[in-house]
């Protein structure tokens, strides 16, 4: 696999990575420019911000992208954690492909959409009934909506650092300092209603204390898929907290859902939720989110018109029959627990390679995580002992954007610092990021950024 460092000087410094890399790629500077003319920012998500400016892909297949100028690189972006199969995974492709034939939108019910809600149906523990949305932040928005109706009560208490969507009802604390809205645009008045809490017992006890929190939502893999791991035992005291205070326990598996397990985290912890919120793997890279959760709570959505307790919820694109047909397909293909197993293997022995890396250059830090997901931690301290806003805050921006640029010339394009593992990725390319880490290091060092 060609890289950039053959297109550019090896021992350049670290803060060379970032003119290197720019310099290695004129057509992804082109379309920034071109972009930043018609689109805010010159992106369509946040997280997609970068410098110098973003990389844009002309294609992917499997565990590889290419770049508009014909580079090929390993990626651990995998469609913000969508793509457990990899990209453009062949039962995917071909499920989509015949539903094109047929018909994008018929506008009335299809089969699909009850062979999707099954498949949810048989994995998801919490999974007695499914409502589809169009994505992870319209299903936190309607899980939510359902908890109201279902207690008559309004306040919802969320965990510090936790990304539950970007609606305005969970648009606070998911960003350092944990306190007030994360974004301009968030009505004040929505404040009372929203309770930030760290993520302990006690915290999560006092909150329920008043009897009138209608739902508690988490992460429950921990903050940003891990980033910010949960003490043991939580998930479990959060179950029992909230039965004992009749406040429903809203489980966000946008991420985790399908990749932890086939039943995602609560399958594997053993703690089931009331609601469910799904994404990502759901929709098997395609558009796609749902609800799911007992037909005591899910059955608001099914109550007569004029019945005050009914939770209305239209949309257009609800269960999408192209969405609908991909994530039947890559359901299909995750139900056996076969490539959430390959993935987490290649996963552990990644994180291990990555953290020897660091210790034979003798810079602190290590990779850890869980699953088939990884984050990258310099410093002595391990992910327990530091404080979470500093983990969820990530890496310094220099450090960051050095790293981002010394490993995409090296042919591996990271998301953040962290990333997922799929069932695309081989051997190799574990031994190919470990070496392009290790190319790395030296780099950042020489610019005094580790």
């Amino acid at each position: 696999m060609a890289t950039r460092e053959t297109e550019v000087t090896a021992g350049a410094p670290a803060a060379g990575r970032s003119q290197a890399w720019a310099a290695a790629n004129p057509r992804s500077r082109a379309l920034a420019q071109r972009a930043r003319r018609v689109l805010p920012g010159g992106v369509t998500h946040d997280v997609r911000r970068a410098e110098p400016f973003p990389l844009a892909v002309a294609r992917a297949e499997g565990a590889h992208k290419w770049d508009l100028d014909g580079h090929e690189i390993v990626c651990y972006v995998m469609g913000h954690g969508a793509l457990l199969l990899g990209h453009s995974h062949p039962d995917v492709v071909a499920a989509v492909r015949h539903q094109a034939t047929l018909a994008f939108h018929p506008g009335a019910c299809h089969e699909l959409e009850s062979e999707w809600a099954e498949a949810v149906v048989d994995l998801v523990p919490s999974a007695e009934l499914v409502r589809f949305t169009s994505s992870g932040t319209e299903a936190s928005l309607l899980a939510l909506r359902i908890a109201r109706a279902a207690t008559g009560r309004e306040r919802v208490v969320k965990l510090a650092g936790h990304f539950n969507g970007w609606h305005d009802q969970v648009a606070f604390g998911a960003d350092p300092p944990f306190h007030g809205p994360d974004t301009a645009g968030v009505p004040a008045a929505l404040g009372p209603v929203v309770t930030v809490v760290p993520a302990e017992e006690r915290a999560v006890a006092d909150a329920l204390a008043g009897g009138d929190v209608a739902a508690v939502i988490l992460e429950p893999s921990g903050a940003a898929w891990g980033t910010v791991p949960l003490p043991a035992g939580l998930l479990a005291s959060i179950r029992a907290l909230t039965s004992a205070a009749g406040t429903v326990l809203v489980f966000d598996e946008v991420i985790s859902g399908f990749r932890w397990s086939p039943g995602g985290v609560q399958a594997v912890a053993g703690v089931t939720p009331d609601l469910t919120v799904l994404g990502k793997i759901l929709a098997g890279g395609m558009p796609g989110g749902a609800v799911a959760g007992p037909a005591s709570l899910m059955g608001q959505l099914a109550l007569p018109n004029g019945d005050p307790r009914r939770v209305a919820h239209p949309g257009t694109h609800n269960a999408h029959p192209i969405s609908a047909a991909a994530g039947v397909a890559a359901l299909r293909v995750c139900r056996s627990g076969g490539p959430q197993d390959h993935a987490a293997r290649l996963a552990a022995a990644l994180r291990e390679g990555l953290t020897s890396v660091l210790a034979q250059a003798g810079v602190p830090g290590r990779a850890y995580g869980e699953s088939s997901v990884f984050h990258l931690l310099f410093g002595p301290q391990a992910p327990e002992d530091r404080d979470p806003a500093a983990l969820k805050a990530g890496l310094p921006r220099p450090l960051s954007t050095a790293l981002h640029c010394g490993m995409l010339l090296e042919g591996v394009h990271l998301f953040h610092g962290s990333g997922f593992v799929s069932t695309a990725h081989s051997d190799t390319d574990v031994e190919r990021t470990v070496g392009a880490l290790a190319a790395t290091l030296p780099q950042l060092e020489a610019e005094g950024l580790l």
